[in-house]
């Protein structure tokens, strides 16, 4: 349930009855022309986009009917929800537009309405709750007003298939021609977001050189479109837009199913390619009967430049080279109507294949056959028959799982394959089956879900992809204790996970963040489970060889350290040191680590030594080795004299502080380079923030840090250099003490403490919060 649809409406009380406070507020807004001009401050931005909400209503300025249909306000609120937040900002304003005012009428004209609804459809394709609000919102938009977004069908039934989701597709369809079709013909906008569904286009180079390829699930898709819609007139641009993709083999299927429908080319233009492309690459019989189509379409045109004579020539030499296919089916079409044919008997069709030369049948053919069958004995013994008689039925993945289903009696998996509307050569796109896995999973739709796993089990003939794909299942389905599930029998294995498996779990599970910010919190977890849940199965497959890129690392240890989890910041560094170095670790503090996890054992246990330290080294680079130090300071100090110091490396009562360093020498045992010079600046740098002189931090800890300081710098500076031992990082003597707290600034942060400082003078309340 969207949270438009768990938040009640509240009833908007008088003018009368607000607070005088709130009042005011709202006199004062009504005298403003541009609301842009009062959303100047990013505070300002912040506190009047917060109206993903009914509370307090009146208190912003959207709330105020003279602003209520100001767009270009509602325009900055988006934006800038959407940069801060992502799709919660997105559903913020949303929310705001259902519930929180009243009557709002969306633009449907110019760019801030393609703004929008384009916004609010994405967010819909994501959340199937949203995207029925939003067709409500529309529909109701038409009946009142007689006005629509014209691009809502195109993006709506084109986001859906860009992203496979041909069901989806499919089902919105219906619910979205009237009134969003002008016309039928208007189903074409979506032939180039169906044509993005295929890896690569489906060219023929010539006939000789390769066999024929099935045709993308794009044009399924886009076909079932076709058939939902009557009265379409498409052909001139839907076979043009192929050719031009060098689209041969679609355009060819395309053209037959369009003509099936009555869609034919107007002009002789439109075919004409068509015809040479088919001369070039199709069978001779095809071509001819594409000629013959032609000539009675267009009598008027001359013939294709190249005689009859010379093309049955070039017939006779590729049927004498048998280059066209290793088993020459007949027409796909013609055998799926003979098996239909209930006037004839199975045996009477197989005895007339036999009599043509006949080797092969296609997948339809298959399909139709089986259909008349009566149980799946019957079914093995027609295949039996047609065995016998010289006819294959092929190695498709339909066929393999029509014969496997029958020889296991599976008859309802049977049957629900052979009546499923997706088409045979769809079953080779291990791609589309999966999200169709995986969207059918999450519906908990079990007779279609057990049927796409049985045809992923068949495409995958080994047992970690499809692993792979039930971890990938249950990533998306946000069932993690599932996933970790999966990813344990794998470890146990000693199996890897694949990289489009990590990658798909970095995509699914990880809140993206913007550099130089922490991780906000996700829509389902807080950013602390996220990365505990990636990290541990990332630690339960590495061993076994599952390759982790050193950025994915990297981003790791900076969502730990900007969280403050130290102890799990520590715990992974030291076993990153102990899996990737190649130098032998003596430390107990490793062993701790392992006892966490419980790895199996390691299966390349003769890793690269180079790769392994290159690892390490780009993981733990300088800036990396400054930021370690930067977070060790990141803690509160108990100022409580009584309180038991910090111990580490064999000396007792340090600083807390120095924490960032001891884990770096404990880094350095295992091969690790560091960056003195690098350490030393940023040792400097929180020196500054701690003792140097007062200068207002707008970090919130650095402020807390400062004021609660119970330690003077010279013990801080003593303990530091404890920890790093000889050569002292800092040789300070009492007329140096000045300059080593208080580096020289840089321009940037000299322009950051002015503009805290302006702040903390000029703005109020909300605006800048004041450390208690």
């Amino acid at each position: 349930m969207s949270l438009a649809e768990g938040t009640p409406k509240r009833g908007r009380a008088t003018l009368q009855a607000r607070s005088t406070r709130q009042r005011a507020i709202f006199l004062s807004r009504s005298n403003i022309r541009l609301a842009s001009v009062q959303l100047s401050c990013p505070e300002k931005l912040e506190f009047e986009s917060d109206i993903g909400h009914t509370e307090n209503i009146g208190s912003r300025l959207v709330d105020d009917p003279a602003h209520r249909n100001n767009f270009d306000l509602w325009e900055q609120l988006l934006r800038y929800r959407q940069r801060h937040y992502g799709d919660r900002g997105t559903l913020d304003i949303w929310v705001a537009v259902t519930d929180r005012v009243d009557s709002m009428d969306l633009p449907v004209v110019g760019a801030q309405a393609d703004l929008f609804w384009q916004s609010f459809i994405d967010l819909g394709l994501k959340r199937e709750v949203i995207m029925r609000e939003l067709v409500d919102y529309a529909h109701g938009l038409w009946s009142r007003t007689g006005r629509r977004w014209d691009k809502f069908y195109e993006s709506v039934i084109g986001g859906f298939l860009e992203r496979g989701m041909t069901q989806q597709a499919s089902s919105w369809h219906k619910k979205l021609h009237h009134p969003h079709l002008s016309s039928p013909d208007d189903i074409a906008k979506v032939l180039t977001p169906a044509l993005a569904l295929s890896d690569e286009p489906t060219r023929i180079i010539m006939a000789s050189s390769v066999k024929r390829r099935p045709v993308s699930p794009g044009i399924n898709a886009f076909k079932n479109i076709c058939r939902l819609t009557d009265g379409h007139q498409i052909y001139d641009h839907a076979i043009g837009q192929l050719l031009r993709a060098d689209r041969i083999e679609d355009a060819f299927s395309m053209h037959t199913f369009l003509i099936q429908r009555q869609d034919h080319p107007r002009t002789y233009e439109a075919i004409q390619r068509l015809l040479q492309c088919a001369k070039e690459n199709k069978p001779r019989k095809f071509f001819e009967k594409l000629q013959d189509y032609t000539k009675e379409r267009f009598p008027a045109e001359g013939e294709l430049t190249g005689d009859t004579d010379s093309a049955k020539s070039d017939d006779t030499i590729e049927l004498s080279r048998k280059v066209w296919l290793e088993e020459k089916p007949f027409k796909d079409e013609f055998g799926a109507r003979l098996f239909a044919t209930k006037a004839l008997a199975f045996e009477t069709i197989v005895a007339g294949l036999r009599m043509f030369g006949v080797r092969a049948i296609g997948p339809q053919s298959l399909r139709e056959m089986a259909i008349r069958v009566h149980g799946s004995q019957d079914l093995l013994a027609k295949l039996q028959e047609l065995q016998r008689a010289g006819i294959s039925i092929g190695d498709t993945v339909f066929a393999r799982l029509i014969r496997k289903l029958a020889s296991e009696n599976r008859d309802i998996l049977l049957s629900d394959l052979l009546h499923s509307d997706q088409h045979p050569d769809v079953l080779e796109d291990a791609q589309m089956q999966e999200s169709l896995l995986i969207s059918y999973y999450i519906a908990r739709d079990w007779r279609p879900y057990n049927m796409t796993l049985a045809i992923l089990s068949e495409i995958s003939h080994d047992d970690p992809q499809l692993s792979n794909i039930h971890f990938r299942k249950f990533i998306a389905s946000g069932e993690w204790a599932s996933a970790s599930r999966v990813v344990d029998d794998i470890a146990l294995n000693n199996r890897a996970l694949s990289k489009e498996s990590v990658d798909f779990m970095i995509k699914h599970t990880l809140t993206p963040r913007r550099p130089g910010v922490g991780p906000a919190q996700g829509t389902n977890s807080s950013p602390t489970n996220e990365v505990a849940f990636v990290l541990r199965v990332l630690r339960r497959v590495v061993p076994a060889g599952t390759p982790v890129s050193p950025e994915l690392w990297i981003e790791m240890l900076k969502r730990l350290g900007m969280t403050n989890e130290w102890e799990e910041l520590r715990n992974c560094c030291l076993w990153l040191a102990q899996q990737y170095s190649s130098v032998e670790k003596q430390r107990s503090a490793m062993s701790v680590v392992m006892s966490l996890t419980e790895e199996p054992k390691i299966k390349h246990a003769d890793q690269s030594r180079d790769h392994g330290d290159s690892v390490l080294q780009n993981v733990f680079d300088r800036n990396m080795q400054a930021a370690i130090v930067a977070w060790g300071f990141k803690m509160r100090v108990s100022p409580d004299p009584n309180h038991k110091g910090y111990c580490a490396l064999g000396l007792e009562d340090l600083v807390p502080w120095v924490r960032g360093l001891v884990l770096l020498r404990e880094l350095e045992q295992s091969g690790i380079h560091l960056w003195t010079n690098r350490i030393q600046r940023a040792c400097r740098h929180r020196l500054a923030v701690l003792f140097g002189q007062p200068r207002q931090s707008n970090r919130h800890m650095n402020r807390m840090l400062r004021r609660e300081n119970p330690y003077d710098a010279e013990r801080v500076i003593t303990d530091i250099n404890r920890v790093w031992k000889d050569p002292a990082l800092f040789d300070v003597r009492e007329d140096d003490m000045y300059r080593l707290i208080n580096p020289p600034s840089s321009k940037m942060s000299q322009r950051r403490t002015r503009r805290t400082l302006w702040r903390e003078a000029c703005l109020k309340g909300t605006a800048f919060v004041a450390t208690k």
